[in-house]
């Protein structure tokens, strides 16, 4: 009995040093690597545009993503939203995202509702909590109960929507049978019902991620590109104009094949 309590003691002391203990900086893939091995000089190719599905986090699937797309300084890099939870390491993506946007200036970061719930409990300056969301709630937990400001006020920048030549890009979509100003901001980063089977057309192709799908919806009207990172170990891209799609899966995920394929896809696009 005693020996039973002895080892309840010395696995409590643990646990407890190991909460006391500061937290270790992990380290990532750096985004000047990504963007070294991504981008190209030719400034003589049309600007085309990368829309990114939901990041969740996954900061190394993130870098791996970027380093398979063509990129060209004059080509936009659209993320679709929702950075935030789930993954690895929320807290390292935002701030590689914010890194990339100063190294590839033409950067868009759309708004999900992982970031509008965020916001909610954003006071300009400070979080005064976490959303009531499951993974919302972990990543507060697991950061000591405290967010750093400057995730607040990056949070603040990003954007409702984007619209360029090729498409309309939203987080979560519209609403069927109407302008796309008439559809609720909220709806637009929580999803409006009926949207992701509607048929109609809006005119421009609708890009957007949020639903977490199995493959990626390429449609007519519209492309969705959250193949659900976090959980499935793979994140979407989609090149406009021609609807090219980029994945980069997981390593320990990824067969030799798919590593080839992948490799193929980057140098032949």
């Amino acid at each position: 009995m005693i020996t039973f309590i002895s080892r309840k003691l010395k696995a409590l002391a643990l646990r407890v040093a190991g909460f006391l203990s500061p937290v270790r900086e992990r380290t990532y893939p750096s985004v000047e690597e990504a963007l070294f091995r991504a981008e190209r000089n030719d400034l003589g190719a049309p600007p085309v545009t990368y829309a990114i599905g939901d990041v969740h986090g996954e900061i190394t699937l993130l870098m791996r993503l970027l380093q398979l797309l063509p990129l060209h300084p004059q080509d936009t890099l659209v993320f679709l939203g929702d950075y935030l939870d789930k993954g690895e390491d929320s807290l390292a993506t935002i701030r590689a995202l914010r890194r990339l946007q100063r190294l590839h200036p033409l950067c868009v970061f759309l708004r999900g509702n992982h970031e509008d719930a965020w916001l909610e409990c954003w006071n300009g300056s400070e979080f005064l909590g976490a959303p009531n969301m499951k993974s919302a709630r972990r990543l507060w937990r697991a950061n000591r109960r405290h967010m750093p400001a400057e995730i607040g006020y990056w949070l603040e920048e990003t954007r409702l929507e984007y619209e360029d030549e090729f498409a309309y890009y939203v987080h979560a979509g519209v609403l069927p049978g109407k302008p796309f100003e008439e559809t609720p901001a909220a709806r637009k980063m929580w999803g409006p019902r009926g949207f992701l089977k509607s048929n109609y057309d809006w005119g421009k192709l609708v890009v957007f991620g949020h639903w977490k799908l199995a493959r990626p919806l390429v449609e007519p009207n519209k492309i969705c590109v959250d193949t659900g990172a976090y959980r499935s170990g793979t994140l979407t891209a989609v090149r406009l104009p021609d609807r090219q799609i980029f994945q980069a899966p997981h390593i320990s995920k990824a067969t030799p094949h798919e590593e080839q394929k992948a490799l193929q896809q980057r140098l032949f696009s």
